[in-house]
């Protein structure tokens, strides 16, 4: 009997020496990913992830190293999220109008458009009234961790053509995503035409477009688009705020110690800290600079933006149909904003 108990002692002991040791390997590994971010390499939008993502690795003893790369370096840049999920690479920092051919719902979580009035609105939404949830449920259907969102303020219209009031839209072609942006163009006259950001400098030198709207004033004169533009609308009433997400590969994010796991987390929220300050200052520099190279800055009346918004409204509740997300994200943000007094 003594030596059966003492052999049950020594199995138990075993076993939890094996947990142990296999519990202190698993907070020694070294985890090196890939990510592809929408940004091109030099702008805000990537270097607000860069310097979030070495914090991460500081923050980790060196235990989880992100490498990012820029648009369309590992794939296109509308393949981004569901090569993630297929495990080309293990995260992705994605806007999500990208994703509008997998699922219509995306567009809307990228950008409700007019409904919005600033960013602090989203992040309530996301953190407390349900957006988290919804974006979680929509990005395991392609076996991706949601792991956060950065968000940054209104987004700019650069073009050849003056851009002075809303009837100055019909007839110009646009360069934007898919989605419900594309629909509110098209209200106006406008030609929608979907184009990655990486394609939008060469489209407009060109004349494929002689309008196009993508992310940040900082990240527009990054990328050079001054260069090929003679005005600069902003801010504008077709994306009031822009969400722009970090995805995680499923199978890589079950892969990772749940101390990692927290730490990825934590980065987003620096990113978005980052994301945000930094474009809002760097904005405002590109704005000058612009100018002086110049470009002519152009606004909407106060009357044109209150119509733009009630536009934007009736965009939404068409673009509800398009598919079950789609009724899901706008309606949650329209029951936020009503319980929130922000819409009547």
């Amino acid at each position: 009997m003594k030596r059966k108990i003492f052999g049950v002692v020594v199995a138990a002991l075993g076993i939890l020496f094996a947990i142990g040791v296999l519990d202190c390997d698993a907070q020694q590994k070294v985890f090196k990913w890939r990510a592809q971010t929408y940004a091109v390499p030099g702008t805000v939008g990537y270097k607000s992830q860069e310097i979030a993502l070495q914090h991460l690795k500081e923050a980790t003893g060196g235990r989880l190293e992100v490498k990012l790369h820029g648009t369309g370096v590992l794939v296109g840049a509308f393949e981004s999220l569901e090569a993630c999920g297929k495990g080309l690479f293990e995260a992705v920092h994605h806007p999500d109008a990208y994703a509008t051919r997998l699922d219509a719902g995306f567009a809307p979580i990228f950008s409700a458009i007019g409904l919005w009035d600033e960013p602090r609105e989203v992040r309530i939404w996301i953190e407390g009234y349900g957006g988290k949830k919804l974006m979680s449920e929509a990005y395991a259907k392609y076996n991706l961790h949601y792991a956060g969102s950065t968000l940054i303020g209104a987004e700019p219209i650069m073009s050849k053509v003056p851009l002075r009031k809303l009837e100055d839209f019909k007839g110009i072609k646009i360069r934007t995503p898919a989605g419900l942006t594309s629909m509110l163009f098209t209200k106006l006259g406008a030609s929608p035409v979907p184009l990655p950001g990486g394609e939008i400098y060469t489209a407009l030198d060109t004349g494929v477009i002689n309008a196009a709207e993508f992310v940040t004033l900082a990240e527009n004169f990054g990328a050079g688009l001054h260069e090929v533009s003679k005005y600069v609308l902003w801010p504008s009433f077709h994306g009031p705020i822009a969400v722009v997400n970090w995805g995680v590969n499923m199978d890589a994010w079950k892969k990772l110690p749940d101390d990692l796991k927290v730490a990825f987390e934590m980065m987003v929220y620096e990113a978005d800290y980052l994301y945000d300050i930094m474009s809002a200052v760097a904005d405002q520099e590109a704005l000058k600079k612009m100018v002086a190279k110049g470009l002519e800055h152009t606004r909407l009346s106060a009357a044109d933006m209150e119509r733009a918004k009630k536009l934007s409204l009736e965009v939404a509740l068409e673009y509800k149909k398009k598919s079950p997300l789609s009724d899901r994200v706008i309606t949650s943000i329209i029951d936020y904003l009503k319980a929130t007094d922000k819409l009547k």
